[in-house]
């Protein structure tokens, strides 16, 4: 039987955070959406996996239905922000973590603090860290200032993240595994317009994203050839697929 539950919970610091539990079985899959995005960017690929198993997904502080917090915050505070709201819940371990973009960071660092709950993960053209410097190699010079304090600024993002201390939290904790990773990266260019240079950013992207592999002694890389960033909106059917092959390589 499957228990759905769409709540806000008050955390310890007094905060009310939204999410959405479908209560079946273990593994449970949590889904960790992108910077500014609510948990309803997965409700496609949540409602199919939760006929398989139990899912999570949830809206950070100050997005979608959860309330402020105070900024700016970290990976690291986003950790501690999933690990009450699972604790408080009674998400069921272990865990099988599905990160989009920057919420592939935050899926990165809960793995690297609690390796012994998790089942696997799923990045989701996840951001690599300090991408930002990486695209200096490839924007034009009048591009480079305003691209440097995105990085530095953690005002300028929509969820007023401290990019350069939560790079530095995933690299200070970051530790080579044998847990289950497939690792998603989109096969089409980004239309930023202007003197942004799409093809290249895809370019460095895909490359970064190749070197996640070394993460895990199980690691697998696939190109979604027809998907921009939101692969779970493009191609659901390649994350769904993925996550149902993981759950099976569990015994599920």
């Amino acid at each position: 039987m499957t228990i759905q539950r769409k709540k806000l919970i008050d955390t310890s610091d007094n905060r009310r955070l939204y999410s959405k539990y479908s209560r079946k079985s273990t593994p449970s899959v949590i889904f960790i959406a992108g910077l500014g995005d609510s948990c309803e960017t997965w409700n496609e690929v949540q409602g199919r996996i939760s006929q398989e198993t139990s899912t999570f997904s949830y809206d950070r502080a100050g997005v979608g239905r959860s309330h402020v917090a105070s900024v700016p915050r970290t990976c690291l505070d986003l950790v501690d922000e999933l690990s009450e709201l699972l604790l408080e819940l009674e998400v069921e371990p272990p865990y099988l973590l599905v990160g989009h973009s920057f919420g592939g960071l935050v899926a990165r660092l809960y793995a690297s603090l609690y390796p012994q709950i998790i089942a696997g993960m799923v990045l989701v053209d996840a951001a690599p860290e300090y991408k930002e410097l990486a695209y200096e190699k490839v924007l034009p010079e009048k591009l480079v200032a305003a691209n440097r304090e995105y990085f530095e600024n953690p005002m300028l993002n929509s969820e007023k993240i401290d990019k350069v201390q939560s790079y530095k939290q995933i690299v200070d904790y970051v530790r080579i595994s044998d847990i289950p990773l497939s690792i998603i990266t989109r096969g089409l260019p980004d239309k930023g317009g202007g003197e942004w240079p799409d093809k290249e950013i895809l370019e460095i992207e895909q490359r970064l994203q190749v070197d996640f592999q070394w993460l895990s002694t199980s690691s697998k890389h696939r190109i979604a050839g027809r998907s921009g960033h939101y692969i779970h909106h493009d191609e659901p059917e390649i994350v769904i697929e993925e996550i149902i092959i993981m759950l099976k390589g569990t015994g599920k």
